[in-house]
């Protein structure tokens, strides 16, 4: 399964129609092909999705907004949110929808199941409920709707997502068969399909709960290789696991150390690792079973805890052919527009921005020309709201003139 494009509407934060695309809009050309993912035909996906706007722009929300996607496409309850569990937070409204509200997701995707080459289309409607049994509100399907069609059918780009002439034997409701009663109502009927397999299911990371907490889970062995990469002075970092009581000690050794050092629990290593490493090691063996899988991962502020380069490292492993042969893709969210170099495709950028409510644009339907640089675009303000207000930030050093920088200031702020 290939993702090919979403749609999110009637969201209360959003524009009323939010696209996002993953298949590859633009023209193609022989020496860029390389850089995708091929499809059938002459069709492509992108390698990568990026996402950047300024801070409070609303680029978080929006990957909030995909992780329900994802979790729907992967038949996952859609009230499942890794940042529920790790955090405990209770209840979350990631769609921030109001009682018996309801939203529209309309997911396209291609799948090459036992040789059959479609592309699907899924229209899930869905609500925010009172589940009386459980005591809390939930999110819940009212209905949806699954269509297929052959690729043999499609000529054009155009015809990709044109499904009004498809026969009825190919359409199905899920209030409209009696075969769906049984399954869950926080469920997609993409369940029965994976049951059946009907349609390969689709492999997904979703990294939003590790943006600003760094936790490492078991992976198994780690590479040393990945380890020195990230952390020239560690010798040693072995997890031993004792399956009896389900616990895992850590032996840590520095270069030049005598002693490794032993420790009860994996938790203990933020106290010793820097951030970046800890992450990293998550980030990159997470990245490495995506690769492998074919999958999507999806990571918010890619920089945070990171320098330029493992960053760089970071995006290239999904680009590069020979490190993604099987075509998995990195979705994630950036404030620095230096990183947007790095990215060979103007159509796989989304400017996010934030008025009275959350849109986005393509980087390619603004700048037109390829030939500049694109953190160059930002530096130099050529796309509105990409930058901090001057008059803003004029007004933010005053006030800390004046209320900090000054005798009547200081003595102001004795009060507080």
């Amino acid at each position: 399964m290939k993702l090919l494009k979403i749609i999110f509407e009637n969201g209360v934060l959003f524009d009323e129609k939010l696209e996002i695309d993953f298949f590859s809009e633009a023209r193609v050309s022989t020496d860029e092909k390389h850089e995708l993912i091929h499809l059938f035909n002459n069709f492509y996906a992108n390698r990568t999705l990026t996402f950047t706007g300024l801070n409070a722009s609303g680029k978080t929300q929006l990957l909030n907004t995909l992780v329900i996607a994802l979790n729907i496409i992967q038949a996952k309850s859609i009230n499942y949110s890794p940042r529920r569990v790790i955090r405990n937070f209770g209840t979350n409204n990631i769609l921030h929808l109001d009682n018996n509200k309801q939203v529209k997701f309309t997911i396209f995707f291609y799948d090459e199941t036992d040789g059959n080459q479609t592309v699907n289309k899924l229209e899930s409607i869905i609500a925010r409920r009172f589940d009386e049994d459980e005591g809390e509100f939930k999110y819940v399907f009212v209905d949806e709707i699954f269509s297929r069609k052959n690729v043999k059918s499609i000529r054009s780009k155009k015809q990709i997502f044109d499904f009004t002439s498809i026969k009825e034997e190919n359409i199905i409701t899920r209030n409209n068969d009696n075969k769906y009663v049984g399954l869950s109502s926080d469920v997609s009927i993409m369940n029965i399909f994976f049951n059946l397999n009907e349609i390969e299911k689709l492999y997904y990371k979703d990294k939003l709960s590790y943006t600003n907490f760094n936790i490492l889970s078991g992976f198994g062995k780690i590479p040393h290789e990945l380890i020195t990469y990230l952390d020239p002075s560690i010798e040693k970092l072995e997890f031993i696991v004792n399956e009896e009581n389900n616990t895992v000690r850590v032996i840590l050794k520095f270069v030049n150390q005598v002693s490794p050092i032993e420790l009860e629990s994996i938790s203990e290593l933020n106290n010793i690792l820097s951030s970046g490493t800890v992450k990293g090691i998550g980030l990159f063996m997470d990245a490495f079973f995506t690769l492998r899988s074919g999958g999507i991962i999806i990571v918010d502020e890619l920089e945070n805890h990171f320098n330029r380069e493992i960053v760089s490292t970071f995006i290239n492993l999904f680009l590069d052919r020979k490190m993604n042969p099987n075509g998995a893709v990195l979705i994630y969210s950036t404030h620095y527009s230096e990183l947007l170099d790095i990215v060979p495709r103007n159509d796989s950028i989304y400017i996010v921005n934030k008025k009275r409510r959350i849109s986005i644009e393509k980087f390619s339907n603004i700048i037109k020309r390829n030939d500049i640089s694109k953190s160059d675009v930002f530096i130099k303000g050529m796309i509105d709201n990409s930058t901090p207000d001057y008059s803003s930030e004029h007004f933010l050093k005053e006030i800390i003139k004046q209320r900090f920088l000054t005798k009547v200031g200081l003595e102001h702020g004795k009060k507080f």
